[in-house]
């Protein structure tokens, strides 16, 4: 098989192609592309009524990217060889007198069909495959399906096609060795350790009746009684009931009108009920008594005694490095989203439309899968989820958009930077997977060398590198605008953080697109 590869568009990014089309952020265009006959695809029908955003007839600009027209030759023997399969196959499924299932001689089948049956199923079946051993063996990035069109085709003899396919542009980029970026500060405030002790105290401490009106976090003791219309509600009626102020036990209108009362006050007043708002729930309610709680006090024997810290110091250390481990973690996930955000904003001018409708499709399968898990339809979802349709598409579009900003970004970063995935990275990825997939990885490499999807983790491993290069070189600026160094972010281990979990440097944090690696 021969093949000839010729760039369509000399642009090195994109062309405006303006083609009219329906509009693809509008819902009825949100299964397109290669999963429109995905169960999610068939439940999406996410229109806003007869004249909603589902019937629109609204076009747009669709900006097509560079494009190649791959010239794909194959010889007469080597197409030989698939029509025979092909009528092999047909002998399976045809009964001709004279022969078992299967057994029919090709001879027979021509003479039964005619030759032209066999070969005409061979290039159904074959000239997807001879397109697919060309885009991989000519490393071609495709981003969307192809048009195919036969130029050579007789009745014998060698078989000869061209494939016109959009491919990922490349871009570049400038800026992403200075990013600035705010993040929240990784150290904890003395405020927020004193807090976390007294939550350790509260467990502790004693209940003591005050002479005042009651605060948030007091305990007051409360007869109380619910009713609609004049029926009590079952399950809210009480005596002499512990309740704690402020803590949204009940329904926020009660913890509004018990603060600042004090004991011996009378309450009558009403609420929507809280999961059927349009009924009103009317509340009697006498306090009773106002308490509060009074913490023992911070000694290094109380410490001892009630802790496994043996002092004070000893357990602000503790608390001070769980918190910093919290807040450090806190802190390399706002580096890292932002990061990113940023990134794919050096993306000047529009994309490729056909690599937004893939993302659009992408994340519709994801959340098509989980939505068949918990046997609901996607107007389940959006209703049990409040919102409306054209809003989640739009979103929906939006979120693939900026997705394919940052692939098309972090490729342009690892180029500019020769970041490449060796042998020991791709071994190291496959390590991770296997981890967790339960198979080792030599099996992940087989089944993904069978998919010809070392071509797309090879691509992650650097676009994962690009991401990492350009946050080693940000700079960090805190709430305050102070600079923050780079040291400040690295977590302490598990065992000086208590026991919290570290995380994995995973390679789908890019959030970025590897639509078209791989045909």
């Amino acid at each position: 098989m021969k093949t000839t590869l010729t760039p369509l568009d000399p642009a090195d990014f994109i062309g405006p192609a303006p083609v009219t089309q329906p509009d693809p952020s509008q819902p009825d265009d949100v299964s397109a592309g290669d999963d429109a006959g995905s169960p999610i695809a068939e439940n999406a029908d996410v229109s806003d009524g007869e004249d909603g955003p589902g019937e629109s007839e609204a076009t747009s600009e669709r900006f097509i990217g560079p494009r190649v027209k791959l010239t794909v030759e194959v010889d007469a023997e080597t197409f030989d060889t698939d029509i025979e399969a092909a009528f092999r196959k047909l002998a399976r499924e045809v009964r001709i007198p004279g022969f078992r299932p299967g057994r029919a001689p090709r001879r027979v089948l021509e003479s039964h069909f005619g030759s032209e049956i066999g070969r005409a199923q061979a290039l159904e079946e074959a000239v997807p495959r001879y397109y697919a051993e060309a885009v991989r063996d000519n490393h071609v990035d495709v981003v969307n399906q192809p048009e195919l069109e036969l130029t050579l085709d007789g009745s014998d003899g060698p078989v000869a096609f061209e494939a016109t396919v959009e491919v990922r542009p490349a871009v570049s980029v400038s800026g992403y060795e200075g990013l600035q970026i705010e993040i929240p500060s990784p150290v904890p405030t003395d405020e927020e350790i004193d807090a976390r002790i007294d939550e350790t105290r509260r467990q502790f401490a004693d209940i003591a009746e005050v002479d005042r009106a009651a605060a948030q976090g007091d305990r007051v003791t409360i007869d109380i009684e619910g009713s609609v219309a004049g029926e009590p509600l079952p399950g809210l009626a009480a005596q002499d009931y512990l309740y704690e102020v402020g803590s949204g036990g009940i329904v926020p209108e009660v913890d509004e009108h018990l603060t600042g009362c004090e004991a011996g006050a009378d309450l009558s007043f009403s609420a929507p009920h809280p999961v059927q708002p349009e009924m009103e729930i009317d509340f009697e309610i006498t306090v009773n008594t106002v308490s509060e709680l009074v913490l023992p006090e911070l000694t290094d024997d109380w410490v001892d005694e009630n802790t496994e810290h043996d002092s004070v110091a000893e357990l602000r250390e503790a608390t001070t490095r769980q918190l910093s481990f919290g807040r450090i973690m806190q802190a390399n996930m706002v580096l890292r989203d932002e990061a990113q955000k940023q990134i794919a904003d050096l993306v000047e001018g529009p994309v490729p439309d056909a690599m937004i409708s893939g993302a659009i499709a992408d994340r519709m399968q994801e959340l098509g899968s989980g939505l068949q898990q918990r046997n609901m339809t996607i107007e389940e979802w959006l209703e049990a989820t409040g919102q409306e349709p054209a809003s989640f598409i739009g979103e929906l579009r939006d979120d693939a958009e900026r997705g394919v900003r940052l692939d098309l970004a972090l490729r342009a970063v690892a180029a500019s930077e020769a970041l490449e995935a060796d042998d020991d990275d791709i071994d190291g990825e496959l390590e991770r997977m296997a981890a967790t997939d339960g198979r080792s990885a030599a099996q992940l490499r087989e089944v993904i060398a069978e998919t010809d999807g070392l071509a797309q983790l090879t691509s992650a491993i650097c676009k994962s590198k690009a991401l990492q290069w350009a946050i080693e070189a940000a700079t960090l600026i805190g709430p305050d605008g102070d600079t923050i160094e780079r040291s400040a972010l690295e977590l302490p281990t598990a065992d000086d953080a208590g026991g919290a979990d570290d995380t994995d440097d995973n390679l789908d944090d890019t959030d970025s697109d590897d639509r078209g690696d791989t045909p």
